[in-house]
């Protein structure tokens, strides 16, 4: 089942090129090789990344035989050689190449999400001053918000948010997604304060 993406995966990547990991999932359905796994969308998402993944690790643990090393990073995946190569044995790829794990429920589908956009959003600058009564206002009416806010009604539509903007989805705008994640911080960041 596999075999074709892993073909794919270094077929594009043997060229030099560097991939992240939406872009190259996109590549994939592009030509045919990742299509929808899923009905219900968090289902989809999390099981096309989890395909996407094992087949990564399954390509790296190949290729370092032949002393290539596959490096993996959700912003960054490309080939070098094998004097690069750092561990390769981490909780993730344990992790992905154990296909138990490709059955799993939502809540834990959630959790997971939950955790690696925290992740993530630690990881890049945010603004972190509080939001202008008169742009708080546009905020909420923008993502149909009604008054007054809690956190989770906040988190579950930035959710229904993200599965409908995100990059996998092959809408190619990356630039609203960002934008999305940008004013998702600010609604947080703005209730905390108040």
């Amino acid at each position: 089942m596999l075999r074709p993406i892993l073909d794919e995966i270094f077929s594009v990547l043997s060229n030099g090129a560097h991939f992240k990991v939406h872009t190259l999932a996109a590549h994939l359905q592009a030509v045919e090789l990742l299509q929808q796994l899923d009905d219900d969308p968090n289902q989809d998402l999390f099981k096309r990344n989890f395909v996407l993944m094992n087949s990564l690790y399954t390509l790296q643990a190949e290729l370092i035989e032949d002393d290539i090393y596959l490096h993996i990073d959700s912003m960054d995946i490309y080939l070098a050689d094998k004097g690069q190569a750092p561990e390769l044995n981490t909780p993730l790829s344990t992790y992905y190449l154990d296909w138990q794990n490709y059955q799993t429920d939502n809540e834990e589908i959630t959790s997971l999400l939950d955790s690696f956009w925290q992740r993530y959003t630690q990881s890049i600058h945010r603004p972190q001053h509080t939001l202008s009564k008169t742009h708080f206002d546009e905020l909420c009416l923008q993502w149909q918000l009604t008054k007054p806010l809690e956190e989770k009604t906040i988190r579950r539509r930035w959710r229904k948010l993200a599965i409908q903007y995100h990059p996998d989805k092959g809408n190619n705008d990356d630039a609203r997604f960002k934008q999305l994640q940008n004013e998702y911080q600010q609604l947080l960041g703005h209730i905390k304060s108040i």
